[in-house]
């Protein structure tokens, strides 16, 4: 029993000082959802990724509506063509299929890849932009992602927003 009072004493001792030195410490937290929404750096991105993907799509979903159509016209003439004609008009469209596919297996890839380096490069100024904010503000630590739980009087996305719109 002696042994346990002590050892309580003991690490009540230890945890004063964190208790004390911790009302000394500035933290802030960044919402990083929040931020990647709606800062203009993410909202450009997205900007040029649109625009330099939807030509591609445009061209797939083009290409998907003639594959209907013709998929629909096969199987109303169907019934009038010779075997062979329908088998080489099924193998037509059979590969027109596997290369639609293909398209946009590729069209699929591309995006995120070219989604990746687009926000790596967000992510890079999201970063610095919080880093010159913590240190021009005086801020010992500044939490950004795997947070559980933040006050409002901790957030400070807003500034971080307003240094990113400047």
């Amino acid at each position: 029993m002696k042994k346990l009072i002590a050892g309580l004493l003991m690490l009540g001792t230890l945890a004063m000082p964190v208790v004390i030195n911790a009302a000394e410490i500035k933290i802030g937290f960044v919402n990083g959802t929040r931020l990647v929404e709606e800062s203009p750096q993410a909202q450009a991105a997205a900007e040029r990724i649109k625009k330099e993907f939807d030509p591609r799509q445009q061209d797939i979903l083009t290409a998907q509506k003639q594959l209907r159509d013709r998929e629909e016209r096969f199987l109303k003439d169907s019934s009038f063509m010779s075997a062979s004609e329908k088998q080489n008009k099924e193998r037509e469209i059979v590969s027109a299929q596997r290369e639609l596919r293909l398209k946009e297996t590729e069209l699929r890839e591309d995006f995120t890849i070219r989604r990746n380096q687009e926000m790596a490069k967000v992510w890079e100024v999201l970063r610095d932009t919080i880093q010159t904010y913590g240190k021009d503000e005086g801020f010992d630590l500044i939490l950004f992602e795997g947070v559980s739980y933040a006050s409002a009087d901790v957030d400070v996305t807003d500034d971080i927003l307003k240094h990113l719109k400047k």
